[in-house]
């Protein structure tokens, strides 16, 4: 075969090659694509489909989930509630764009109360307050729980948080026995850029950090360098004490009240030191903080069954039950401070009594306890007052505080205070009614210690999510 027949064969086998490459190249690629974040496939760098490596979006081993510090409920108005979570993202370099959430506010059984959804911006490394406010309930709230992605999960994306450019100064919380106020001052202290639409959030806490009032607001623009004032108030005081300040914790107080036939003198009308002792018991009520609940059991000869008022945070209830106490007429009414006590001791192992909740018996008499009889020898005069002193005993070993109030001459002080009290500094000693308005409020500020508020301020964290 001549040279010039073989070089044509070879220019020939070098251009099918050239074909058979350039045809199967698409072929190549169609059966083994180029990794992408969207295929739909675990390849490439990824640490999971279309997750990890170079991807933007991460893996869900690769985060932690949001950490709620504290969610809780707000009573703001008999049966009205605002709700609030204190959140914080511990991903450095992970946020969501748009995350939903719901807020839960359960019973003590577990079922949901009331609830509001919605979605909020999860920046990295940052803190965010969750806030749904004047929310209605007729019952009890035990809780409130925050539950993210409505059951799907989150989708974290690589984020960069950015400096917040808004600092606060003359932070002022006002009239806290009253309507609360709470004014700030924002500054925007970037002199280039403006300050778009801003959630700026308050929080109210008493001096071990506990939230006791929370608020939101926004504002639409803080020019740069500027300064802009906002305030946040609230319908109801956060403590009814003078001096202000709150318990560090809620305090349960059943008033355990004699309606005996001691408590009318003269025949008067209205009956006396029945009605003055009646409004000095209401301004223990009027005392009680919005968290504080309060319950009611008359006695004479025995105890009120059912009890007057169980415990309740519906106060002007407890007040209106307290004025509608009355004595008997049918019989002679006897003293029996002993079965008074028991009823308000079986009230506080109810599900209406807060678990946290300090507990508090105020006991007023102006007669030595004289029943229940003894039912072996009825002529024991003695055992009213031992069966009495055994109804306190187990009260304080369940926990209880006993304040107790001797009213008139005609009492015994030394029993009172050393067997029923639960120190002698818990007696009180009113020589007449008139004294008694007094003791209660004493009291009332004597159940717990007063505190200072610490307020914070939490603005919207600001972040760049990569695309």
């Amino acid at each position: 075969m001549e040279w010039s027949q073989k070089r044509r064969i070879l220019y020939a086998l070098v251009f099918v090659g050239m074909i058979v490459v350039a045809a199967s190249y698409p072929v190549y690629h169609a059966l083994n694509p180029i990794p992408t974040c969207f295929d739909h496939k675990q390849n490439g760098d990824e640490a999971g489909m279309d997750c990890g490596g170079s991807c933007v979006l991460y893996c869900a081993n690769q985060v932690k989930a949001p950490h709620v510090v504290w969610a809780k409920a707000f009573l703001t108005a008999p049966g009205r509630y605002d709700l609030g979570a204190y959140v914080e993202n511990p991903n450095s370099y992970a946020g969501v764009k748009e995350a939903p959430y719901i807020l839960r506010m359960l019973d003590r059984s577990g079922q949901v109360l009331v609830e509001d959804t919605g979605t909020t911006e999860i920046p990295p490394a940052g803190t965010f307050l969750l806030f749904a406010g004047n929310l209605s309930t007729s019952d009890t709230p035990d809780k409130v729980e925050v539950v993210f992605g409505g059951g799907t999960p989150l989708s974290w994306v690589k984020a960069q948080a950015v400096p917040l450019s808004i600092v606060t100064k003359n932070q002022s919380l006002i009239n806290t026995d009253t309507k609360p106020r709470f004014d700030v001052t924002l500054l925007n202290t970037d002199l280039v850029n403006d300050v778009g639409h801003t959630t700026i959030g308050a929080i109210i806490y008493d001096a071990l950090r506990h939230p006791v009032a929370i608020s939101q607001t926004f504002v639409n623009n803080i020019p740069k360098g500027e300064e802009q004032d906002i305030f946040f108030t609230w319908p109801s005081r956060f403590s009814k004490r003078p001096n202000g300040g709150i318990c560090t914790t809620p305090v349960d107080t059943m008033l355990v009240f004699d309606r005996s036939g001691s408590m009318d003198v003269g025949k008067k009308k209205p009956p006396e030191p029945l009605t003055t002792a009646k409004n000095a018991a209401i301004a223990y009520i009027e005392a009680a903080d919005l968290i504080d609940k309060v319950g009611l059991v008359s006695f004479a000869t025995t105890a009120s069954e059912p009890i007057d008022h169980e415990l309740s945070l519906n106060h002007e209830s407890v007040k209106n039950m307290t004025m509608s106490i009355s004595i008997a007429t049918s019989s002679i009414q006897q003293t029996n401070l002993g079965d008074a006590l028991k009823a308000a001791a079986v009230e506080f192992e109810s599900p209406r009594h807060a678990k946290d909740a300090k507990r508090v018996i105020v006991a007023l008499t102006d007669g030595d306890a004289n029943r229940p009889l003894d039912p072996v020898n009825p002529k024991n005069t003695a055992y009213a007052s031992e069966y009495a002193a055994s109804q306190a005993d187990a009260s304080r070993v369940l926990g209880v505080e006993i304040y107790t109030i001797g009213l008139g001459k005609n009492i015994s002080e030394k029993f009172l205070r050393d067997r029923i009290a639960t120190d002698p500094a818990h007696y009180f000693s009113a020589l007449t009614a008139k004294d008694l308005q007094g003791i209660y409020k004493k009291i009332a500020e004597a159940v717990c210690k007063e505190e200072g508020f610490i307020t914070e301020i939490v603005t919207t964290p600001r972040a760049v999510f990569e695309n």
